[in-house]
């Protein structure tokens, strides 16, 4: 028996900048994770939005070529992942906009690395957007 969906406002969107450091990936995973259980989704979906989530993070995390250092929250020139959740009306249940702020410089882009990642995405999410140049992936579920 399916979970009955919570009620929702007439736009559900919620925004989250962490540091742009593989230590808080897992603060992302779960993020999304609590934002889909929120919206009824059921736990394969749940998974296969972690999973997506987790591969755009890697691959945004390789275009900023930051090293794992102590940041200060407070220094706007910071590298930061910016998350943005987004439920509205008629669009799929979820959608998600993964970017860098401020995006990465201009380098060197891994093709292998974009390959990967659309092998890696779950067949239940569609990729809207993957451009590694201005360090922004945008998903959404269902495919």
């Amino acid at each position: 028996m399916p979970l009955p969906t919570p009620p929702l406002d007439q736009g559900d969107r919620v925004a989250l900048r962490v540091p742009a450091d593989a230590r808080y990936a897992r603060v992302v995973r779960v993020a999304v994770g609590a934002y889909a259980v929120r919206l009824g989704l059921p736990p394969s979906s749940v998974e296969d939005l972690r999973l997506a989530v987790d591969e755009a993070l890697i691959l945004l995390l390789g275009a900023a070529g930051t090293d794992p250092v102590d940041h200060d929250p407070s220094d706007p020139t910071e590298p930061s992942i910016v998350v943005t959740l987004d439920s509205v009306g008629d669009r799929p249940p979820v959608a998600i906009e993964i970017h860098l702020d401020p995006g990465p410089e201009a380098g060197d882009h891994d093709a292998a690395a974009l390959a990967r990642f659309a092998e890696l995405i779950p067949v239940a999410v569609a990729v809207d957007l993957v451009d590694p140049v201005v360090g922004r992936v945008a998903l959404h579920h269902p495919a």
